[in-house]
């Protein structure tokens, strides 16, 4: 197909990015040797909060939620949750109340993403420092309480990977064709993260419909390829249910997962990616995230290097820049 419009505009969603986030080039490698173009997708640019990716995903996440009645919603994750922080400020864009469960002890001061939740009016629950899966229970808790005071409550569950969620990045697969056509750029490679599969997932599968314009390259920044690969093919039969339209191929041939540059997994540096923080804001001016968005710039530069990239290659830069005031 050539358009996903007849497909997505029967699914609920709210609009909350104004528009196509940016595409533009970079100053591109230091390396002399290398003429590739290099280009950056301005994802941490979507208009709402500090900007992110979890924003795409909550357009579907959240016109879901409205249609199922809920007057609440509640998310979860780390005390400097990327996602609580977005779901917050999409919940005041939309007038809903939400309530962010996070991993936690309340902070003497508030930093990061923690100030600006409660800037944009989020209820935060610290659980204490206890795990993911005790942290699930407290928010099934507040759940239960809502539902008891008469709200109808939202769970945004899995930090927005789930069917609905994947939907935002499917969309996102067009944007960025529509955008290399206006261009007259030919055959992007999109560098993409591979945390819980999400973003992935998304790209794969929208990429896919249209006939695989981009080649996509995910780079893990938490488990293994194998373990990556099933977490996407998970979330991907989540997505086909509601599309009602399978995915054409297997997540395997449709671009490639790598995990040669996680290091230790999630929110752990390598030695490369802390110093890419830097390089990148001194090089480019455009702060990326710490110990996530990093990683895919490492890897970026090392395919280009190697000479695995055709024509040109684009980094999705997916945001994180509020929880970069904790982690320095």
């Amino acid at each position: 197909m050539d358009t996903l419009k007849p497909l997505i505009e029967k699914l609920p969603r709210v609009r909350l990015i104004p528009g196509p986030t940016p595409l533009h080039p970079l100053r591109g490698m230091p390396e002399k040797e290398t003429a590739v173009p290099v280009y950056i997708k301005r994802d941490d640019l979507t208009g709402l909060g500090p900007g992110g990716n979890k924003l795409r995903s909550l357009e579907f996440i959240l016109g879901h939620a409205i249609q199922e009645g809920a007057d609440c919603i509640i998310a979860s994750g780390p005390l400097q949750s990327n996602l609580c922080t977005l779901t917050a400020a999409a919940c005041a864009r939309l007038g809903l109340p939400c309530t962010l469960v996070v991993n936690g002890e309340k902070p003497e001061r508030e930093e990061g993403n923690l100030l600006l939740n409660r800037l944009l009016g989020a209820e935060t629950i610290y659980a204490g420092p206890v795990s993911s899966t005790a942290r699930a229970v407290r928010v099934e808790e507040e759940y239960e309480r809502l539902q008891f005071a008469g709200h109808h409550p939202f769970i945004v569950k899995n930090g927005a990977t789930t069917g609905w969620g994947v939907l935002g990045y499917t969309v996102a697969a067009e944007e960025i064709r529509d955008q290399c056509r206006g261009a007259r750029i030919k055959e992007l490679t999109i560098f993409v993260p591979g945390g819980n599969g999400g973003v992935a997932a998304g790209l794969l599968y929208g990429n896919a419909l249209l006939g695989r314009p981009l080649p996509i390259v995910v780079i893990s920044v938490e488990d293994d390829r194998d373990l990556l690969t099933r977490h996407i093919e998970q979330v991907l039969q989540e997505t086909e249910k509601i599309t009602g339209t399978a995915c054409p191929k297997p997540v395997s041939e449709l671009g490639w997962i790598v995990d040669d540059y996680r290091g230790n997994g999630w929110g752990s540096n390598t030695e490369e990616s802390a110093k890419m923080v830097l390089e990148f804001a001194r090089r480019e001016g455009i702060i990326i995230e710490n110990v996530y968005n990093s990683k895919v710039v490492v890897g970026m530069r090392d395919w280009i290097r190697k000479g695995k990239v055709a024509q040109s290659a684009c980094y999705l830069h997916t945001g994180g820049f509020g929880s970069l005031f904790s982690q320095y």
